[in-house]
C-alpha cells in the first residue's frame, strides 16, 4: 500500500549536550565524554544512517589527547557527514558575564580547531544551554561565519512560534530556532513518549518542519529510540521522520519561503532563564573580572611590545586563553556547579593572575625602556582606545643610601597617602596619590622629584561628610545611610539591605518578605530584626582626595529591644557581619568611588546597595560591544561594565568592577553584592546537591563601585568611556633612567586611537602570527565614521571578521554601523 504523504517532516537530531564541569569535577566529564563518543563510533558502525552532533571542540580535544585511535575514527566519521559539529565553540560560554571579546574567543578558537583538525566549517549556532543571550549573538554569529542559531533559553514559549529571524543591536539577522518542548533539546530521547513530545513540538511549529533534538550527555544515546522511530512511522503516517542535521533542518524551511517574524533584542525572558546567577558566588565573578582584564591588557601591550622587537609570548598566552575560556564556560562563572568545580576553579584564577601579571608587567617593562627618559618617574600606561584620567596611587621604596626626605610628582598635584621612615627620618616608603592621564593606549611620563613637605592625608575629627566643590556625600552616624548631593542635580540616598535567600544558586526565594519586609537595613530597627551599629566614622582629606570611612557591623540582638526609640541601646551581641564603606571624591572627577569590605557571618541573606533615586527614567545597560534598553521589572539582570537610568533633566551611571547583578525598579537601582544560598537546585533545576561554599560565610570580600549623575541621557555624557576609565583603569609603573633607551619619546606616546563614540576591545597578533589584529564596536549607538590611528603606518590594511578568515582590502577609516564590530588584520 503506498504511504500517504505526510503532514509533518520531523528532523531528529541525536547530539551531545556536553557540561565540562557541574554535576561532576572536570575529570568525571572527561570520562563521560570519553564514554559516550566510543559508543557513539560504535552506532556508526552498526547503523549506516546514523548521525550524530558535538557541541564544544573541548571535546574532540580531550579525545585527540586521551585516545588518539578514537580521534581518528571520529574524524573519518566526520568526512563521511555522519558526525557533525554544531556550534563549536571551545565550550559554551555565558553570553552575559565573560564580556563580549572572551566570547567570540570562544568561537575563535573552537571553530578554527573544528575547521583545522575536522575539515568542517560549521554554520549551525547551537547555544541550548546558555542563561539567556545577549542582543549581539546575531551580529557575532553572522560574523564568525554562521548561517542559522539554535538556542533553549531566554524565551517565551507561544504556539507557532519557534522559527523566527533575530535581528541584532546594529541591524544584522540570522534565522533562528528556539526550543519550544519543555524537554528543551533532549526532548527526543524519550521512546516511550515520542507521540506526546511530537505533538508539543507540531503546536510550536512555524511551518510543516519539526526540528527534533535527541541531546544526550546525561546517560548514552538510547539505540532503542531507534526503532522506536520506525514503529512510529508506521502508526502516525502524517509524521515523516527522518536522522538528520539542523542544517537540513534549516534549508528545508528557507525553501519553504515562510515569512517569518523578527524579534530584537536580548533574550532573557520565560521560564528557562535563571536571574539570580549574577550573583552567585561572587568570589569567581571578582576574580573572573581581574583575569580578564589582565588578559586583554596583557595582549595587547604584548602586541605592542612585539612590534617594537620583544618575542611575543605565544604560548604562554594560549596556555592562558585556554584557561580563561574554561572560567567563561555557563556553569563555572555563574557559579552554577557543585562545590568540588570551584575548588580547581580557585587555583586556576590564582595562576592565572600570577601569570598574566608577569607577561604585563614584562610587556610594560620593555615598552618603558625604550622611552627617552632621564631621571626616576613613574609612566603612567593607558589600556583603552581614548584618553583616560584617574586617581593613581604608587608605592616607592627608598634604599638607606638615598637619602631622601620628601618626594613629590612634578607638575600635578600630589598627596602622601602612607609614608615610613627609618630612625634618621629618612623616606624608607612612600605611597604617593596624584590624578593622572594618558593619551589612548600609550603612556605619559611623570617625573619625581624630591620636595620640600609635601602634602600628607590627614584625619578630621568630628566631620560626617566629604565635599569637593560639585559633590557632597554625608553619613548619618547613628544608621550608617549616605546622602549624595550634587549641587546641580539634586540629592539621593544609598544604604545597604538585606533580604532573606532560601534560593538556589539559580534563583532568589524570600519567603520573610510577605511577613516581616527586609531582614535588615541601615537606618531600620526592629525588635525581632538584626540591626546595623555604626562603630567609627572618620574622614581623611588631602589635597587631590576626600575618603569618608564608615565602620559597621551587623548584630542580630540589642537591647533593649523595646522602646529603643526612647531608651537608646547599650548592648549589641551575635554579631552577624562586619562592614566597612569607603567613599572617595576627587578634585577632577566627576564620579564618586565606593569599597565595601566585608565579612559575612550571617547565612542565607541576601546582600544589596540600594541607590533610592527618586526619579522616573529609562534604564540603559551596557551589554557584549554595546548598550541595550530593558524594561525595569522585578528581577536582576546582568551588566558587563555599567548601566545608566536617566530622565530628561538628569541621569545617573553605575560602573563596577566585577558586579554584575542588579535590579532597577521606578526610581532604584539596586546593586547585589553577595548572596548566601547552601543548595545547587530544589530539584527544578538541577539535582539537589549541598553547596556549602555558595553560603559565602567568612570570606574577606572587596567590592569596588562608581557612580556620578549628570545632566543628558547615556550617550550625551559618554557613560561607556567613563565607566571605562574606572573598570580598566591606568597602570603605574616605576622606571628608572639607566633603563631608557630613548627610541620611544620621554614625556607621552600614543600606540593606537579610536575616537570617542569606538571602543577598542582587542589588539592581538593573528592566529597566523603575520599580522596584528585589532577588534572595536561603536559604542553610542549611533551611525558614524571611526578612523583608526597607529603609531606605524600600515603596509596592508584588511577587513576581516571573527574567525580571522575573511580578508578584504579597506583603509583604517571604517564606516560604521550603531554597535557594528570592526575586525581589521593589519600588516605592520
Amino acid at each position: 500500500m503506498r504511504r500517504p504523504e505526510a503532514k509533518y517532516r520531523v528532523y531528529y537530531f541525536p547530539h551531545f549536550h556536553y557540561d565540562v564541569v557541574w554535576r561532576f569535577n572536570r575529570r568525571d566529564c572527561s570520562y563521560i565524554n570519553h564514554r559516550l563518543l566510543r559508543h557513539v563510533a560504535v552506532l556508526c558502525s552498526i547503523f549506516p544512517d546514523f548521525k550524530f552532533g558535538v557541541e564544544d571542540a573541548y571535546q574532540f580535544m580531550e579525545i585527540e589527547r586521551r585516545d588518539p585511535a578514537l580521534f581518528k575514527r571520529l574524524k573519518e566519521e566526520a568526512s563521511r557527514g555522519r558526525l557533525v559539529v554544531v556550534d563549536g565553540q571551545y565550550l559554551m560560554a555565558d553570553s552575559f558575564l565573560p564580556g563580549g571579546e572572551v566570547f567570540v574567543r570562544e568561537i575563535l578558537r573552537g571553530k578554527r580547531y573544528v575547521k583545522e583538525k575536522l575539515g568542517l566549517d560549521v554554520k549551525v549556532g547551537w547555544l541550548v544551554d546558555s542563561f539567556g543571550l545577549n542582543a549581539q549573538i546575531p551580529q557575532i554569529y553572522v560574523d564568525a561565519g554562521y548561517r542559522w542559531l539554535v538556542f533553549g533559553r531566554g524565551r517565551e514559549r507561544k504556539p507557532g512560534s519557534a522559527d523566527f529571524k533575530w535581528r541584532g543591536l546594529d541591524g544584522t539577522e540570522i534565522l533562528t530556532h528556539y526550543l519550544c518542548s519543555k524537554h528543551s533539546y533532549h526532548v527526543g530521547i524519550f521512546a516511550e513518549h515520542l507521540y506526546d513530545n511530537l505533538e508539543e513540538l507540531r503546536m510550536y511549529a512555524a511551518t510543516k518542519h519539526i526540528l527534533m533534538p535527541c541531546g544526550v550527555g546525561s546517560c548514552p544515546f538510547p539505540e532503542w529510540v531507534l526503532r522506536a522511530v520506525e514503529d512510529f512511522e508506521e502508526k502516525h503516517p502524517e509524521y515523516e521522520i527522518e536522522l538528520s542535521t539542523p542544517e537540513d533542518y534549516f534549508k528545508a524551511l528557507e525553501e519553504e519561503g515562510v515569512e517569518l517574524p523578527v524579534e530584537e533584542g536580548e533574550m532573557y525572558s520565560g521560564e528557562r532563564i535563571f536571574d539570580s546567577v549574577w550573583s552567585t558566588r561572587m568570589w569567581v565573578k571578582l576574580g573572573y573580572f581581574k583575569v580578564r582584564n589582565l588578559i586583554l591588557n596583557a595582549e595587547r601591550f604584548s602586541t605592542i611590545a612585539w612590534l617594537l622587537g620583544k618575542p611575543y609570548p605565544e604560548r604562554e598566552l594560549k596556555e592562558a586563553w585556554d584557561q580563561v575560556l574554561f572560567l567563561a564556560f555557563h556553569d563555572v562563572v555563574t557559579g552554577t556547579s557543585v562545590d568540588e568545580v570551584f575548588y580547581e576553579v580557585s587555583d586556576v584564577i590564582d595562576i592565572l593572575i600570577t601569570s598574566l601579571s608577569s607577561i604585563l608587567s614584562s610587556a610594560l617593562g620593555y615598552i618603558a625602556s625604550k622611552a627617552c627618559i632621564g631621571s626616576r618617574s613613574i609612566v603612567i600606561f593607558n589600556p583603552n582606545s581614548f584618553e583616560s584620567k584617574g586617581y593613581v596611587e604608587y608605592e616607592l621604596r627608598f634604599s638607606p643610601e638615598e637619602k631622601v626626605k620628601h618626594v613629590e610628582v612634578e607638575g600635578v598635584p600630589c598627596e602622601l597617602v602612607e609614608e615610613e621612615r627609618d630612625v634618621e627620618g629618612w623616606l624608607r616608603r612612600a605611597k604617593l596619590g596624584f590624578i593622572a592621564t594618558a593619551p589612548p593606549l600609550g603612556y605619559r611620563v611623570y617625573r619625581l622629584r624630591h620636595a620640600s613637605s609635601p602634602e600628607g592625608l590627614r584625619r578630621i575629627h568630628g566631620r560626617t561628610y566629604i565635599d569637593n566643590g560639585r559633590v557632597r556625600v554625608e553619613v548619618d552616624p547613628i544608621t550608617g545611610v549616605l546622602t549624595v548631593i550634587d549641587r546641580e542635580l539634586g540629592s539621593f540616598k544609598c544604604r545597604l539591605e538585606l533580604e532573606n535567600e532560601v534560593g538556589s544558586v539559580y534563583s532568589h526565594r524570600d519567603i520573610t518578605r510577605d511577613l516581616a519586609g527586609l531582614v535588615a537595613a541601615e537606618g531600620e530597627r526592629s525588635s525581632n530584626k538584626p540591626v546595623f551599629n555604626v562603630s567609627d566614622v572618620q574622614v581623611i582629606e588631602g589635597s587631590v582626595s576626600q575618603r569618608l570611612l564608615v565602620k559597621e557591623e551587623l548584630y542580630g540582638c540589642f537591647w533593649p529591644y523595646r522602646l529603643h526609640e526612647h531608651f537608646g541601646i547599650e548592648l549589641h551581641r551575635q554579631k552577624l557581619m562586619d562592614v566597612e564603606k569607603e567613599v572617595r571624591i576627587y578634585r577632577g572627577l566627576p564620579w564618586v568611588e565606593v569599597v565595601v569590605r566585608l565579612k559575612n557571618k550571617f547565612p542565607h541573606i541576601r546582600l544589596r546597595w540600594c541607590f533610592d533615586l527618586g526619579f522616573k527614567g529609562r534604564y540603559v545597560a551596557s551589554t557584549a560591544f554595546g548598550a541595550i534598553e530593558r524594561r525595569p521589572e522585578p528581577k536582576e539582570h546582568p551588566m558587563e561594565d555599567w548601566m545608566d537610568y536617566s530622565c530628561e533633566e538628569k541621569g545617573f551611571t553605575l560602573f563596577t568592577r566585577g558586579i554584575p547583578g542588579h535590579q532597577v525598579e521606578e526610581g532604584k537601582v539596586y546593586l547585589t553584592l553577595l548572596r548566601s544560598v547552601d543548595l545547587l537546585s530544589y530539584g527544578d533545576k538541577g539535582p539537589i546537591m549541598p553547596v556549602p561554599d555558595a553560603l559565602e560565610l567568612n570570606r574577606d570580600y572587596v567590592f569596588e563601585f562608581a557612580f556620578m549623575l549628570h545632566r543628558g541621557g547615556w550617550k550625551e555624557v559618554k557613560a561607556w568611556r567613563e565607566a571605562l576609565c574606572f573598570v580598566n583603569p591606568l597602570m603605574p609603573m616605576l622606571v628608572e633612567p639607566a633603563k631608557a633607551k630613548g627610541e620611544l619619546p620621554g614625556d607621552e606616546f600614543s600606540f593606537l586611537s579610536l575616537p570617542d563614540h569606538a571602543v577598542l576591545t582587542c589588539l592581538k597578533r593573528s592566529e597566523d602570527g603575520r599580522h596584528v589584529v585589532a577588534r572595536f564596536y561603536e559604542a553610542s549607538g549611533s551611525q558614524g565614521e571611526a578612523s583608526l590611528t597607529l603609531f606605524k603606518e600600515p603596509r596592508e590594511v584588511l577587513l576581516s571578521n571573527i574567525t580571522e578568515e575573511k580578508e578584504e582590502p579597506c583603509s583604517l577609516n571604517v564606516k560604521l554601523r550603531p554597535f557594528q564590530i570592526v575586525t581589521l588584520k593589519l600588516a605592520l
